[in-house]
């Protein structure tokens, strides 16, 4: 087929698919041109119509779009995607001129597919078979055209991505002194070809770094040379202007290159390091209320742009980069000590950063879940956390430990001041924002802060408000848990009290959460000081309330509530003996539910220990969980959620392990023994077979003079059964790791056997089974 025939049908295949007008008249367009895509000349006609200004532009979109999937299959018979036929030499010399040519379109779009396009040619081709790629791409740069500049910039940051350190050395010389002339040329390049050039050195230091590990020379001879006209130009552009809407795009890119730097080549960065953090510290200090103006509250407007990809960069991307490179200073050895004179100030501004924002507001009181989520940071992460994070970073790191300190309660003293005089209805998110700062420092021991004082005229008076915020309520109780060792014993009885009513069921859910993850702090700190007759008066409306929020909850939100509930379990036996069945049905009842899930199945086992090894609930947990564990292990896996039976086997090592040596009743060792048995041997599946197991372990240990005396209806003894289930253990047919745990079996198994053969048992007829 000719050209022009070819360029004729796959027009017509272009103009099919366009225009169609159902699903199946564009698959028959795209089947025709499947059929033209092994012509030899195809790739060259996509490329044409690519470059081609007579056509329409959704025309050369597609094109563009085709003759991407083109090179992806038949550029190189080492791509991923090959398939016949691979592009002949000549074809691909036509396609890389077209595209080249095609680099400065005035249409953005466009621009950017063929970068990709010449980005993917120079994977296979660069250097060899293009020599000529990177002086064309110089030579672009230069141009002063704006349109082939971006191009140009689209394929540099497109190709660096996949340059090895292999090929770094050949490319960083050549490409740095034009990304340099980019950066101090803003009269010439806009601030997204800046921004694209600022990411390309990004991308080459990154390289280069990564590679210095093993070339200890590279840097030396690459980057630092380079560095010191870089960073000044950072620096420049940095210090042009303090607004974030003054090109949001080029400064975030610029502070995430230089956070970089500074963790990547501390020792060359510490020469500019001054120069370069000041006009951070001004940005930083001039945007601070306007982030609390536009997001927080939600007031004027928020400064929102686009890079050259299309991503959103938002004033709160702006902020992380800041955080980033603040939080590279408390990291480095050399740079911390810049640290202390600023202190007072920059915790002044991160704890305004801690407010909640007006969206987070009104998402966490509509959805409970995205709350625990945001605040426990699962899967979301957002500005106010990350102040937290270099908040507590700061606290972490000992030489700085006392400064911060003392710059957080300074900060938390200034910031109640002012609110006290704002009659904003937007007050109470400062306040729980310090309070939420002031959870990084109190339990520091022999601190000036007083938590006394500190609870009377704050949280007192917080707690005592009629419409306070259902946050800053909760966060008032979360701080007072904090510091519930360090209050006097009238004072603690009143937040105790505020405590029961936060969890009623009338209160608003993330209140009750809120409240939940209170009752953690106090127990722990009443704990910690000896205290916890402190909690015996509230202890049962606690259990209760607590067992009485597990209903319906999402499993993000019961997982809090699990972990607070065997918590407060733990503080009293006798107390949590009198709530045993109340406990030990909503424990199965979540146990059944939520099996599956490791993290609630985990928390689950862990109140299940508590029921287990306290005895004055031995009567009412076995009541409960023994009918369904028989009902499961009599039950075949077919209906059974996942990983039902090996968790059933988990607690019941527990319930057994938990009656203590020589107490598993007898119910148990009837009913419970033989099943687990049966179910072992009976499995292929290998956490049935290492549960099943520890499960029979821990009847050996417990239970083996009833084991010896048990019979079933066949008269086979209970040791019998316990060699059988080893023998299968031990079946070299089964996978190697079903048998993880033989060897502790045995080893208790032998011990108790001997043990039972030198009362003048019948141990020695099972010791020869095993051989």
């Amino acid at each position: 087929m000719s050209r022009s025939a070819l360029r004729e049908a796959v027009s017509g295949c272009l103009e099919a698919v366009l225009t169609a007008v159902s699903g199946a008249e564009r698959r028959a367009a795209e089947q025709e041109m499947k059929a033209l895509e092994v012509t030899v000349e195809y790739g060259v006609v996509l490329a044409e119509l690519t470059a081609s200004g007579e056509v329409g532009l959704a025309y050369r979109q597609l094109a563009s779009v085709l003759l991407r999937q083109y090179l992806d299959c038949h550029w190189s018979s080492l791509a991923e995607k090959f398939a016949e036929p691979v592009a002949t030499d000549h074809v691909k010399e036509e396609i890389k001129h077209l595209l080249l040519a095609t680099l400065g379109d005035r249409e953005r779009r466009l621009r950017a597919t063929v970068a990709y396009c010449v980005a993917v040619i120079a994977h296979w081709d660069w250097p060899d078979a293009w020599p000529q790629l990177l002086p064309r791409l110089e030579a672009a740069l230069s141009s002063g055209n704006t349109g082939l500049v971006h191009g140009a910039m689209r394929v540099l940051a497109e190709f660096c991505r996949d340059v090895s350190d292999l090929q770094v050395p050949h490319v960083a010389p050549v490409i740095f002194p034009q990304l340099l002339r980019v950066l101090v040329n803003p009269q010439v390049y806009g601030a997204r070809t800046q921004s694209r050039a600022v990411h390309i050195f990004h991308t080459l230091a990154s390289i280069i770094y990564a590679a210095s590990e093993t070339t200890p020379t590279l840097a030396a001879s690459l980057l630092l040379p380079a560095l010191p006209q870089f960073v000044r130009a950072f620096i420049n552009v940095l210090s042009s202007g303090e607004d974030w809407a003054t090109d949001p795009g080029l400064r975030r890119e610029l502070l995430m290159t230089s956070s970089s730097l500074l963790r990547w080549f501390p020792a060359a960065m510490a020469t500019f390091v001054m120069d370069l953090v000041t006009p951070v510290w001004n940005i930083f200090l001039a945007n601070t209320p306007l982030y609390v103006v536009s997001v927080v509250n939600c007031e004027g407007d928020k400064s929102e742009d686009c890079d050259s990809d299309g991503e959103l960069i938002t004033m709160e991307t702006c902020v992380f980069a800041v955080f980033e490179f603040i939080s590279g200073l408390v990291e480095s050895r050399q740079l911390r000590d810049l640290l202390p004179p600023i202190l007072p100030t920059l915790t002044l501004h991160l704890i305004s950063h801690m407010q909640p924002t007006h969206s987070q507001v009104e998402r966490w009181l509509g959805d409970v879940a995205q709350f625990v989520d945001e605040e426990e940071q699962i899967f979301s992460y957002s500005v106010r956390l990350s102040a937290h994070d270099l908040l507590e970073a700061m606290w972490e790191e000992p030489s700085l430990r006392n400064h911060t300190h003392s710059a957080i309660t300074a900060a938390v003293e200034k910031h109640l001041q002012t609110t006290r005089s704002n009659s904003s209805p937007n007050a109470w998110k400062i306040e729980e924002a310090c309070m939420l700062a002031l959870g990084c420092v109190i339990m520091t021991p022999n601190t000036s802060f007083s938590a006394q004082q500190f609870t009377e005229s704050v949280v007192m008076s917080t707690l005592q408000s009629p419409s306070g915020n259902p946050l800053l309520l909760g966060r008032s109780l979360w701080l007072a848990g904090k510091m519930a060792g360090r209050l006097k014993p009238g004072t603690l009885d009143q937040l105790l009290q505020s405590l029961v009513t936060a969890l009623l069921p009338t209160q608003h859910s993330v209140l009750r959460v809120l409240a939940a993850k209170a009752t953690c702090n106090f127990c722990s700190e009443l704990q910690a000081t000896n205290c916890t007759s402190r909690l015996l008066p509230i202890l049962p409306s606690l259990i209760s309330l607590l067992a009485a929020m597990t209903a319906d909850l999402p499993d993000i939100v019961l997982l809090v509530v699990i972990d607070t509930l065997q918590l407060v379990t733990r503080v009293d036996e006798s107390v949590t003996a009198r709530h045993a069945l109340q406990l030990s049905e909503v424990a199965l009842s979540l146990f059944l539910k939520h099996s599956h899930d490791p993290g609630l199945s985990s928390s689950l086992e862990d109140l299940f220990s508590v029921l287990a090894n306290n005895p004055g609930c031995h009567a009412d947990f076995h009541r409960s969980f023994l009918p369904s564990a028989v009902q499961l292990l009599e039950s075949n896996e077919t209906g059974i959620s996942l990983g039902l039976l090996p968790a059933v086997l988990d607690v019941l090592v527990l319930l057994v392990r938990g009656c203590g040596l020589g107490n598993v009743p007898n119910e148990v060792v009837r009913e419970i023994f033989p099943r687990v048995v049966r179910v072992g041997v009976a499995s292929d599946d290998v956490a049935m077979l290492q549960n099943a197991g520890e499960c029979v372990r821990a009847f050996v240990s417990m239970a083996m003079e009833d084991l010896v005396q048990w019979c079933d209806r066949e008269g086979e003894s209970g040791v019998l059964y316990v060699v059988r289930l080893a023998v299968h253990l031990l079946d070299p047919s089964r996978p190697e790791s079903s048998a993880a745990f033989i060897g502790r079996l045995l080893i208790v198994f032998f011990k108790k056997v001997s043990r039972e053969k030198g009362r003048g048992r019948q141990g020695e007829d099972y010791l020869s089974l095993i051989d």
